[in-house]
């Protein structure tokens, strides 16, 4: 099973004055201060996983007459609707959205359904279109503000007509089987109520999906729709498991090899590019949060674009998570060859930090037999394994590269290995890290040991290279990497970390040196000021938004609408 991720308290109602969703643990105690990372990891495994919030008593501030607040409602959107009353629009848009605000926690608190509640205080759930979430079918439905904390660098709202709110929808209920590409545990809703007094009758609630619609009409008016891009994101990465005990993910791979997968951040829309992020060594997707972040506020992304995320053990061996990532990929492209028209599939963009650069380089590379001849001394054919062990080398070392991507974007990605990866501490690590049986199996005790004669180098009976093996710059597989060209027909991108000495080529993100890094020929180099952790880097960020403007062709080839 899984881990599930650390419990954190929800707020809402009844908690301490600045406590939201997400609010910062308090510190650590003493002994937990002197636990090692991995003890403190154990420690954590064991924790409960949150649950999404739910409401049973209207918070006081909503406690006005639910008649008043329709009034006051009713008469703000006949401001709104007239676009003769223009100069009025921006007070009434606040009495509006603040009357909405306290008849949805209303609407939402309480033991009966949702028709039901909406019914006593004089309303009705309107008809849910494409654009519309139905809150009868997801589990629950929430304001916006309810979630704080740190989880991600910057609070990107929109201004505008109705109240953000987040939604939830569980997606491994007990018992049925997942959608392989929804997100494992839940699936995120960015949402915007509002209430319609349009139509004679109850005034009805519409719940609009945000990545879908930007703006809402009233009467003849056109008007943005309020949103809050950060809530959603942060809540996600506190109810994911795919953020959950990195450590854990290196040292403990074979807990998470049920999880490796290509998962969609919303539904498959073959309208637009899929964008696949790529994370590296002791990390998870939720290492792209802040570039997610900056990017969902941006209309010509949310038109254009759409977020796959790859997820993996990081303690196997890169050139096997290579592996697995082909596999995946073509499921899930595949899978996405169903549902429309494929000419977005082949403008595909990923994007990769570290270890996940040699992960999607060496998957659109033809490896032709530079990578099999780093390794082994004989042709395959000439080597006596099962058919099946066969198969697993051709897959590992002889494959057919992806088509799809066109352009790829390194953060951060140590080409010809990292000097770290030698050092005593690494090599330490190295030796904690527990490989699942699957690969334990497949490429040593049937394969390695079977191919002893064959094999390039040392006695292949020692321990099989993990992930922090891999990275030596003296790594068979990571020697034989460098010898490929970068392929033509792909446009790549480099954005390489600098700890401030700007002292390139003699620089380093203090993981990955300047050596390293610089890869040739790519289409762009930036060096942006920071850490390893490039892609929390505001300037890694914004040069991720120039390059996917730039694929998408000028300003004006980019789609307006959906």
């Amino acid at each position: 099973m899984p881990l599930k991720p650390r419990k954190q308290a929800f707020s809402g109602l009844g908690s301490a004055p600045g406590q939201g969703i997400l609010a910062p643990p308090r510190p650590m105690n003493s002994l937990l201060r002197h636990l090692s990372p991995v003890a403190f990891a154990v420690l954590l495994c064991h924790c409960g996983a949150p649950q999404p919030p739910q409401c049973h008593r209207v918070p006081t501030a909503s406690r006005v007459p639910s008649a008043t607040l329709l009034a006051q409602a009713r008469q703000d959107w006949a401001v709104l609707a007239n676009p003769g009353r223009r100069s009025e629009w921006p007070a009434s848009q606040t009495r509006y959205n603040d009357a909405v605000a306290k008849l949805f926690d209303q609407l939402r608190c309480g033991p009966d359904g949702w028709d039901t509640r909406a019914a006593a205080i004089g309303t009705r759930i309107g008809e849910a279109s494409e654009s519309d979430v139905d809150p009868r079918h997801i589990d629950v439905l929430f304001p916006a503000k309810l979630v704080n904390g740190h989880v991600v660098r910057e609070h990107k709202t929109t201004d505008g007509v109705g109240v953000p709110l987040v939604g939830w929808k569980k997606t491994s209920p007990v018992g049925m089987k997942r959608d392989p590409y929804l997100l494992p545990n839940g699936l995120p809703y960015q949402v915007s109520a509002t209430l319609d007094f349009s139509k004679p009758g109850l005034p009805s609630w519409h719940f609009v999906k945000r990545w879908r619609n930007d703006e809402t009409k009233i009467g003849d008016s056109t008007h943005t729709l309020a949103a809050d891009w950060t809530a959603a994101n942060r809540f996600y990465w506190h109810m994911c498991d795919l953020d959950n005990l990195k450590i854990q993910n290196v040292l403990l791979p074979d807990r998470y090899t049920e999880e490796t997968g290509i998962y969609f951040v919303t539904p498959y829309d073959p309208n637009k590019i899929p964008i696949v992020f790529v994370h590296g060594l002791v990390s998870s997707p939720d290492a792209f949060k802040n570039m997610i972040n900056e990017l969902a506020p941006e209309p010509w992304f949310r038109k254009n674009y759409q977020i796959w995320l790859y997820n993996y053990p990081t303690g196997n061996p890169w050139i096997y998570s290579s592996m697995k990532f082909r596999e995946k990929m073509r499921e899930a492209i595949a899978y996405a060859r169903t549902k429309g028209p494929d000419h977005n599939l082949n403008r595909m963009v990923l994007v990769a930090h570290s270890m996940g650069g040699l992960v999607s380089r060496s998957s659109v590379t033809d490896p032709g037999t530079v990578m099999y001849d780093g390794l082994f001394k004989k042709p395959l054919d000439e080597v006596n394994v099962s058919e099946e062990n066969r198969r697993m080398i051709r897959d590992g070392f002889l494959y057919k590269p992806l088509k799809e991507p066109k352009r790829v974007v390194f953060l951060a990605v140590p080409h010809r290995g990292s000097p770290m990866a030698s050092m005593q501490l690494s090599m330490w690590l190295s030796k904690l890290i527990r490989l699942p049986k699957t690969v334990t199996i497949e490429l040593l005790d049937t394969t390695f040991l079977a191919m002893s004669d064959v094999v390039q180098g040392e006695d292949p009976s020692k321990r099989i290279p993990t992930s922090i093996n891999s990275l030596s710059p003296t790594a068979p597989t990571t020697v034989a990497l460098n010898k490929l060209p970068l392929p033509k027909g792909i446009t790549f991108h480099s954005v390489v970390g600098d700890r401030g000495k700007c002292n390139s080529p003699d620089s380093s993100d203090g993981v990955v040196p300047y050596w390293s890094s610089h890869v040739e020929p790519v289409a762009s180099e930036k060096v942006v000021p920071c850490n390893h952790s490039v892609p929390d880097s505001p300037e890694a960020s914004e040069e991720l938004k120039r390059i996917l403007k730039l694929h998408l062709g000028s300003s004006s080839s980019l789609k307006t609408e959906n």
